[in-house]
């Protein structure tokens, strides 16, 4: 419990799921056979994952500074953007983050933004129930070697 506990500290830091550290530990640790291996991971990134949601609901990104533009157009780059800080002193900001509060109708302000991309959230969710889902298909339909060595071959290739 406690080697399952640190592997789920050490990948929910890096934020790297656990797929490819829990199962290892379930088969060799626990002794449960690849497929209930796989099935536990799941229920153990479910479980770091909430965690993690509740933790970072309510942080905010750690650029306070955003404006509603980008930057202003880089000389000689055409559709490159340069950032308002680029080459310039901590007082020439602040002038500059001052100047931008001024202008306008009156009514700018620096806008904040949580730390969860909730849009990248929704764009990915998607994709990712599907692969839950073709996974479960595929584990089902493989025998235990031939599912081990397709996840060797994922886990090794997204490690890559």
């Amino acid at each position: 419990a406690i080697v399952w506990f640190l592997a789920a500290g050490v990948a929910t830091a890096c934020g790297v799921g656990g797929g490819g550290i829990y199962v290892p530990l379930g088969i060799l640790l626990l002794r449960f056979p690849p497929k209930a291996a796989s099935g536990l991971s799941q229920a153990s990134i479910f479980g770091a994952s909430l965690g993690g949601l509740v933790v970072n609901l309510r942080n905010r990104h750690p650029d306070e500074f955003v404006r509603d533009t980008k930057g202003s157009p880089l000389e000689g780059h055409p559709g490159k953007i340069a950032p308002y800080e680029k080459d310039s002193t901590k007082a020439e900001i602040e002038e500059d983050r001052e100047r931008y509060l001024r202008g306008g109708d009156g009514n700018r302000r620096f806008y904040t933004r949580p730390i969860i991309d909730y849009d990248m959230a929704l764009f990915l969710a998607p994709m990712e129930m599907a692969g839950a889902v073709l996974g479960v298909i595929v584990q089902r339909l493989f025998p235990d070697w031939l599912f081990l060595s397709f996840a060797a071959l994922i886990l090794a290739f997204t490690s890559y």
